[in-house]
């Protein structure tokens, strides 16, 4: 049985189609990677599935359950979770603090004890590497370090899902296999994994699946390697330099006896 089912979901933002019939099904134990273009429609699709957006068409369904239109704090609660491209900590909060908000009002079995939501902070920071920061202002944070606490926040509650809102955009070199490593751990923690991702190595270095949106529509789906050398794909999103960075150098020319004599 699918932990997520997408089916032929639809969403217009008044003479746009956002959204036109996307399918796909989620895997437990998956890392399924959502990319394209700007303006494909990747992070209304995350809205339809927290609750965020109702779709006009479609179903998204939790299992065998079907969540289309329900609340974003219902979704929560049934075991997903999703972070959001622009973070927005309480400033005013501590790491740990910040951390425990997601343990305190987003679980599936009710709300912590105050004490009991820091303790969880305490154990989902040391996970994505912030635990040596847990007392810091959210001021004194990177905006590497600020992703880092949306990913907390959102493990915090627990979920069997986790929606990634471009988690790593804006991330040097370092920072994006300090961030992948992070993804790593949290999956085997048991938790699958949809993530929306313009770097590319991320989706070759952590997905197991890949979707292509291009105009609200799906252009290609399947393994990582195999959706990223599809010329469907290059032409709408990639582009013709990054085929050309994935070919192998040409073999130098033998010499001729010729030129080895003279």
């Amino acid at each position: 049985m699918s932990l997520l089912a997408v089916r032929e979901v639809s969403k217009r933002f008044g003479g746009v189609n956002a959204l036109a019939g996307v399918t796909f099904t989620v895997e437990p134990g998956q890392v399924f990677g959502i990319i394209g273009p700007n303006g494909a429609g990747k992070t209304t699709l995350l809205n339809c599935i927290s609750g965020l957006t109702r779709p006009d068409a479609g179903d998204i369904r939790w299992e065998e359950a079907s969540i289309t239109g329900m609340k974003p704090y219902r979704i929560a609660r049934l075991g997903i979770g999703r972070t959001f491209q622009i973070v927005r900590p309480f400033p005013s909060m501590t790491v740990r603090e910040n951390t425990a908000m997601g343990a305190l009002f987003g679980r599936t079995n009710g709300r912590l004890q105050p004490a009991a939501a820091l303790a969880e902070a305490d154990e989902v920071l040391d996970l994505v590497g912030l635990g040596e920061k847990r007392h810091h202002t959210v001021l004194r944070l990177t905006v590497p370090d600020r992703k880092r606490l949306e990913v907390a926040r959102a493990l915090a509650m627990r979920p069997r899902l986790l929606l990634l809102d471009e988690v790593m955009a804006g991330l040097n070199h370092v920072e994006v296999e300090q961030a992948l490593e992070m993804v790593r751990r949290v999956r085997e923690g048991g938790v699958t994994i949809v993530l929306i991702e313009h770097v590319m190595s991320v989706i070759v270095g952590v997905c197991t699946h890949a979707l292509v949106l291009n105009f609200g529509r799906t252009l290609v789906e399947g393994p990582p390697a195999e959706v990223l050398k599809d010329p469907r794909v290059i032409e709408a999103y990639l582009g013709e330099r990054y085929a050309r960075r994935q070919q192998p150098p040409p073999h130098p020319a033998p010499k001729s006896e010729a030129n080895e004599e003279g």
